[in-house]
This record gives C-alpha cells, sequence and structure tokens, in this order.
C-alpha cells in the first residue's frame, strides 16, 4: 500500500479515535443518569422494545453491504459517472426497503409486541409509544445508508469526528431534561433520542449534498445497477436475516427466562461494551474503504496487507480498552453507575469475550464482500447464527446459567470464524491465507496472555485489600486506570515481540529514535 494511503488510513484512525474518546466519557456519563433516572425496569423496557424494531434491520443490513460495496468498487475504479448511478439506485431501493418494514413493524411487530413479550401491564402504554418512536427512528437509518456509504467510501472521517462535538452537547442536553422531568421519563427519553437522530441524518445529509456531486438523487433507477445490486443483497439477505435473529433472539431469550431486569443487564453490559468497541472500530473503520479499493485496482497483496493489518490493530485497541473492564468488573460497574446490577457482571465479561471473537468473522467478509461473490459465506455462515437462539434456548430450558447464550454466541462465532478462512481462500486463490491466520493466532494468543496475568496481577496486588463496596471514589478510579496502563504496556510488549513484523518493528524503533532525539535537544 503506497505511502499516501498509509498516511490516509493513519489519519482517519487518529480522528476516528479522538471522536471515540468523546463518546466514550459521554456515553459512560450519561447512560449512568439514563439508568438512574428511568429505573431498572424502563430502561430494559426501552432496550427490549427497540430490540423488536431492530428485527427487521436485516431487511436494511442486506441492502446496505451491497450499496457499500458498490460505491466503494466504483470508487476504485474511476468511474464517477456509474457511481452516481449507483448512489441514486441504492437510495431509491432503500426507501421501498423503508416502506416494507414500517408495514411489518404495524402488524406483526405489534403483536409481537402485545401478546409475546414479558412486560408489565402499567407499562404497556409506554412501551406502544417508544415502539412507535423506534420505527421512526428505523426509517430514517434505512434511507440514511448511502449517505454514510458515500462518506465512508471517501474516506472522509474527519466528519464524524467533528459532527460529534454536536451529538455530545445533545445528549448532555437529553440529561439535563431527564432529571427535571418528573413524569413520563421513559416517553421524553425515547422522542428526544429520536431528534438526535433526525438531526444527525439532515446533517449528513446536507454535507453529502454540498460536497459530493453523485449525491444529488436521481428519481430514475438504473436497471442494470439494481439487478446486480439486489443479486448481491439476495444472497446477503439470507445471512443478514440470521444474523437479525441471532441479535434480537438472545435478548428475547433472556427475557423469556429471566425477566426485563437480565434485559436491563445485557443493555448495561452492551453499553460498555459497545463504547470499548468504538475505538477498535475507529482503527478498523480507517481500513474499511482499502480492502474493497485495492481489490477493484486488482491489487491483491496490498489488499492482503491491510486486512492482516486491519485484524491486527482492531483486536489490539479493543483488548487495550477491554481488559481494565474485565478484570475489574464490579469495580468499573459500581463507579459507573453506583452500584451492580443483577447478571450484569457476567454478562458484561461474556459480551466482551463475544465481540473479540467476532472481529474474526467481520474481517473475513469484508474480504469476501470486495470480491462480490457471498452466496455461500451467507448461506453457511447465516446457518449457524440462525441456530444460535435456539440452542441458547435449549440450554437455558435444562437450567444452564443465565450467561449460556452467551457461551453458545462464542462457539457458533468460532465455527462461522473457521469457515469464513476457508472461503476467503476459495474466492481469492492467491491470498496467503497461512500468513493471516498465523498472524490472528499469534495476536489472540498474547491478548490471551495478557488477560491472564493482569488477572493474576490485580488478585496478588489489589485481592481483598480494596473491597468494592469500601474503596473511595478516587482510589477505585486509579485502580482502573493502573490496571489500564499495565493492560496497554503488557500487550505493547508482548505485540512488538510476537506479532509486529520487522517492519512495523523498524517503524517503532525510529520513531522511538526520533522521540528520544527531540527531547535531548530540550
Amino acid at each position: 500500500m503506497s505511502d499516501l494511503n498509509n498516511r490516509r488510513v493513519a489519519k482517519n484512525a487518529i480522528l476516528l479515535s479522538a471522536r471515540m474518546i468523546v463518546v466514550a466519557v459521554v456515553g459512560l456519563y450519561t447512560s449512568r443518569v439514563v439508568l438512574n433516572a428511568l429505573g431498572v425496569e424502563d430502561y430494559g423496557i426501552y432496550g427490549l422494545v427497540g430490540g423488536v424494531v431492530g428485527m427487521v434491520s436485516f431487511l436494511n443490513g442486506a441492502m446496505g453491504g451491497a450499496t457499500s460495496r458498490f460505491i466503494t468498487y466504483e470508487i476504485g475504479t474511476g468511474d464517477y459517472g456509474n457511481l452516481r448511478k449507483v448512489f441514486s439506485t441504492s437510495f431509491l431501493i432503500h426507501l421501498c426497503i423503508t416502506a416494507l418494514a414500517v408495514v411489518i413493524m404495524e402488524t406483526l411487530g405489534l403483536w409481537f409486541l402485545h401478546h409475546k413479550l414479558v412486560i408489565p401491564p402499567e407499562k404497556m402504554f409506554a412501551a406502544n409509544i417508544v415502539f412507535q418512536l423506534s420505527i421512526i427512528s428505523m426509517a430514517v437509518s434505512f434511507t440514511q445508508v448511502p449517505y454514510s456509504a458515500i462518506i465512508i467510501a471517501h474516506e472522509k472521517m474527519n466528519i464524524y469526528a467533528y459532527f460529534e462535538i454536536v451529538n455530545v452537547i445533545l445528549k448532555l442536553v437529553i440529561v439535563y431534561i431527564l432529571i427535571i422531568a418528573n413524569t413520563n421519563k421513559l416517553i421524553i427519553y425515547a422522542v428526544l433520542m429520536l431528534m438526535i437522530s433526525l438531526a444527525t441524518a439532515l446533517f449528513y445529509r446536507w454535507y453529502c449534498i454540498r460536497h459530493f456531486k453523485e449525491s444529488v438523487i436521481s428519481y430514475k433507477m438504473d436497471i442494470s445497477y439494481a439487478k446486480r445490486m439486489l443479486t448481491f443483497s439476495g444472497y446477503d439477505l439470507y445471512g443478514n436475516m440470521s444474523v437479525m435473529v441471532y441479535l434480537q433472539g438472545l435478548p428475547i431469550v433472556l427475557n423469556l427466562f429471566l425477566g426485563v431486569v437480565a434485559n436491563a443487564a445485557s443493555n448495561i453490559g452492551t453499553t460498555v461494551t459497545g463504547t470499548v468497541k468504538g475505538f477498535s472500530w475507529a482503527v478498523s473503520s480507517a481500513f474499511i474503504p482499502q480492502i474493497t479499493i485495492q481489490y477493484a485496482a486488482g491489487n491483491i497483496r496490498n489488499m492482503e496487507s491491510v486486512m492482516k493489518r486491519s485484524i491486527m490493530f482492531t483486536t489490539l485497541t479493543f483488548a487495550i480498552c477491554a481488559l481494565p473492564f474485565f478484570v475489574e468488573t464490579e469495580r468499573v460497574l459500581y463507579l459507573w453507575l453506583g452500584q451492580i446490577p443483577e447478571y450484569s457482571v457476567a454478562f458484561m465479561r461474556m459480551i466482551m469475550i463475544v465481540t473479540l471473537v467476532d472481529y474474526l468473522t467481520m474481517s473475513n467478509n469484508r474480504g469476501i464482500h470486495a470480491t462480490g461473490n457471498i452466496k455461500w459465506i451467507s448461506l453457511i455462515s447465516g446457518s449457524f447464527y440462525l441456530i444460535c437462539p435456539f440452542i441458547a434456548y435449549l440450554f437455558m430450558k435444562l437450567g444452564g446459567p443465565s450467561y449460556s447464550p452467551y457461551l453458545v454466541n462464542v462457539i457458533m462465532l468460532s465455527i462461522v470464524s473457521v469457515i469464513g478462512f476457508n472461503r476467503l481462500k476459495k474466492q481469492i486463490p492467491e491470498y496467503n491465507i497461512h500468513s493471516y491466520v498465523y498472524l490472528i493466532l499469534r495476536t489472540f494468543a498474547v491478548i490471551i496472555i495478557s488477560g491472564f496475568v493482569l488477572e493474576l496481577l490485580s488478585r496478588l496486588i489489589i485481592g481483598n485489600h480494596y473491597p468494592v463496596y469500601e474503596t473511595s471514589f478516587w482510589s477505585s478510579v486509579l485502580i482502573v486506570v493502573c490496571t489500564l496502563l499495565a493492560g496497554a504496556i503488557l500487550l505493547g510488549v508482548l505485540s512488538y515481540c510476537f506479532v509486529f513484523d520487522i517492519a512495523e518493528r523498524l517503524f517503532i524503533k525510529n520513531k522511538v529514535a526520533q522521540y528520544i532525539k527531540k527531547i535531548q535537544k530540550c
């Protein structure tokens, strides 16, 4: 990959990481206030009802993958006439999908809400309001996909960093309103979150229309591109539908056996892990466009290099952020929420493990999607995703532990990852799959060893000397920060020795040498 592309990827990774720091700080604070303001029950209802609406996301997800792939591919070929056709065609298709999704939710979705979910009767009115507002938010996000895809394909990641300032202000306003509100806090929260979604969509659309000529919609669908995109998304539809069942089915299994308290614990774990995942997503997103662009240009070796660096830096970034949360889970939850809700500790740890394994499937899928031939990976891996909630249900029915659904998750994702390695090699025979897998094994080994050593050190040094409920706020903060620094140093040293290649080690040595010289001159 050229130096220009390397610099662009590095710049985008830095910008997105800075964005995620802001998101993390504000997100953790606002989540605590929202949980305290709504209460565990309402907080669980909000996540559960939103999950029901999310069940139709597979319709949008299938077409979203096609939109992103075709837009990025046309940028890679340099044909901007075709790029304009792809954008307009994709928007019109997403508009039709939105209409279909609304009809499904207003019929089957309402029936499921009233007759299948376990929600206290006195909360049904609020749940219905949240349901309708979630449908509107869904419609906005569905039609937003082509605009987001064009920004990412052009690698204009800075726009996300800039707009996050506005988002932060809006979320802090929501927190203030919830604090002073006396009644109907769940409904107020849902309304305000919808307003943020609308504001975000309007801003991104304005930016695209102003800066990218191809984003001006022509209400004339290109039939040839529509057929190709629908064929691509048709193969992807089964896979995305299966992922939807997998993602939304597990919270429903938890609800059926453990009630809304478990849903609240799951939401807490997902929120924390999502915040941590955001940092690694920032790194990953900087690499995504280059994978398809390099494939479109016929540069398989460059594509291979991008994918290797993507999975390596993504998982290491996630591990650096996640290890202190994993080792000091109870302390982090108590610092954040002022309480440790039931199930939350086990759920948060398991969700982090699930996320780490899921990075393998995402990395493989990006390479396969770049080829445009996704039929078999969607059918095979989709089947494993589809059966996951049913196996989780069986585990819970047989008296398995509360975290059984997440344990099933890890097993299924591991199988899907192995399948992905095989399909990637078949789709791109020139791809050096052995080198790719060897890098992943080294990276995961370093992460596991670091976690084990960090857990051991925590028990030996901290142990029972600083109990969670008796330790002062700043002492707890210091313990978490020290755990973060120790994990980062340990991961960094082990990665340098066992993960990075010669060129990457040389780059680090040169940067350290330059930094030392600057200090000596001062």
